[in-house]
C-alpha cells in the first residue's frame, strides 16, 4: 500500500561514500552558477519534495550462516534526461551527471528483521543549470549486508528496482551459504538472485534469502 509522507527528517544509514545526510543537500556554489571545473559543473542546491509517496519495506533475513554487523540501504536518485544537463564538450557531447545516494533508515524489529521506508519523488524537479527543468527518477535501491566491518569480510547486496517498488509486494534474493565465509577475496561482493532456480541443482538446498516485503 502507498501512502503520502513527509520525509523523516534523520536519513543516517548511508553506503561507503555516498550519504547525502538527512536534511535538504546544500552546495558552496549558487545553483545558477555553471562555470565548468575538473571537467564537471558546481553541484547545484537540491531541495527535498514535502510530501513524497511513501513505501514501506520489511528485510528479513533467513537461513544465513551467521549473524550482520551491519544490513542498510540507500536509494539512488539521477535526472535521466541529458537536455537539462551542461554539456562538458568533446566529440561524444557528454553531458555532467546529476545522481544522488540517499540512505534509507532500517530500524531492527527482531532477530533477522527489519523496517524501513523508501521515498519515491523525494527530490524536487527544477532547473538548476537554466537549461530546462530536470526531472528525477527513483532509479534503484540497494540493499547491502556486511558480515562485518573487517575489510577482508564479503558482502551480500540486491538492488531493488523501481518497478519492483511500483508492482511487487515481496522480492527475494537468494545468496550461497558458502559465501559468508568466503576469504578467497578481500572484501568480495556477493550479488543477489531472485530465483534458486538459477543456482545449480545441487547448490538450491544450500542458500540464505533476504526477503523483501513492499507496502
Amino acid at each position: 500500500m502507498k501512502s503520502a509522507s513527509v520525509i523523516a527528517p534523520g536519513l543516517i544509514l548511508a553506503l561507503a561514500a555516498t550519504a547525502c545526510g538527512s536534511t535538504p543537500m546544500h552546495s558552496q556554489v549558487p545553483r545558477t552558477h555553471v562555470d565548468v571545473k575538473d571537467n564537471q559543473p558546481p553541484r547545484p542546491v537540491i531541495q527535498r519534495n514535502p510530501h513524497p509517496t511513501a513505501y514501506e519495506v520489511t528485510v528479513a533475513i533467513k537461513d544465513a550462516p551467521g549473524p550482520f554487523e551491519v544490513v542498510k540501504a540507500a536509494m539512488q536518485y539521477e535526472v535521466l534526461e541529458p537536455s537539462c544537463r551542461p554539456d562538458l564538450g568533446g566529440m561524444a557531447g557528454t553531458r555532467a551527471s546529476l545522481l544522488e545516494w540517499i540512505p534509507v533508515e532500517l530500524h531492527k524489529q527482531a532477530d533477522d528483521t527489519y523496517r524501513g521506508t523508501i521515498y519515491d519523488g523525494l527530490l524536487k524537479d527544477e532547473d538548476y543549470y537554466g537549461l530546462g527543468v530536470c526531472h528525477w527518477s527513483l532509479v534503484t535501491v540497494q540493499f547491502k549486508l556486511l558480515k562485518s566491518l573487517q575489510e577482508s569480510d564479503p558482502s551480500f547486496s540486491y538492488h531493488l528496482w523501481h518497478e519492483d517498488l511500483q508492482h511487487a509486494t515481496q522480492v527475494p534474493a537468494y545468496f550461497p551459504r558458502s559465501a559468508y565465509n568466503d576469504t578467497s577475496s578481500e572484501g568480495i561482493a556477493f550479488p543477489g538472485v531472485d530465483s534458486p532456480e538459477k543456482f545449480k541443482p545441487e547448490a538450491r538446498d544450500k542458500l540464505f534469502v533476504m526477503s523483501i516485503s513492499i507496502n
